[in-house]
């Protein structure tokens, strides 16, 4: 009877070691799935503050950004290119502190076009942000846009004349077609 009771002691000692084990098996992959989780929401943080200092250099018009922007303007005034609408391709690395470095661990590739408006230039980019070291997890994608006025400074100045001798005038409906007379509106009044 003796045997007994120290088998089912050890049977039942057995299950509950098993069943601590698999407790303790799942709490560690919950764990480790929510570090990885942590892990990566920080790489997207850090991604986003990357995303903000690019669209300032790009509204700015500031390093390499400036540069392949009056490129872009450059090729959209040749009146000899083909090409109506010039694009260009920008990579740009940063560290985890967001500034820019060679040796980043964020890689920018920020894709420019150039269309030209009435008066000016709309110039805009497609941002897409990877880690150096796992490429394929793409973190951020952001556009953004700036209008550049064609010969702003010659409008705004007082000594520069305008020519308004190619504004067309459009034409419009006469009011008599409309049926709109004069003595309506004295009609009206009285």
């Amino acid at each position: 009877m003796r045997a007994r009771k120290n088998r089912a002691f050890f049977v039942e000692t057995l299950i509950v070691t098993f069943l601590l084990l698999l407790m303790l098996t799942i709490l560690v992959r919950i764990f480790g799935a929510a570090a990885a989780k942590s892990r990566y929401a920080a790489r997207r943080t850090r991604a986003a503050q990357v995303a903000q200092n690019v669209v300032t250099m790009f509204e700015s018009g500031e390093g390499a950004i400036g540069q392949a922007q009056e490129d872009l303007i450059d090729q959209a005034n040749d009146e000899y290119s083909d090409d109506e609408t010039p694009r260009t391709t920008v990579q740009l690395h940063f560290n985890s502190d967001g500034a820019e470095a060679e040796d980043g661990e964020y890689e920018v590739t920020l894709l420019m076009t150039c269309e030209v408006r009435a008066v000016g230039y709309l110039m805009t980019g497609n941002m897409s942000i990877v880690n150096v070291d796992n490429p394929d997890e793409d973190l951020a994608q952001l556009d953004t846009a700036r209008y550049y006025p064609d010969d702003v400074d010659a409008v705004l100045s007082s000594d520069t004349e305008i020519d308004f001798s190619d504004i067309s005038v459009v034409e419009t409906e006469s009011e008599a077609s409309l049926g709109i007379t004069g003595s309506t509106e004295t009609e009206a009044a009285s």
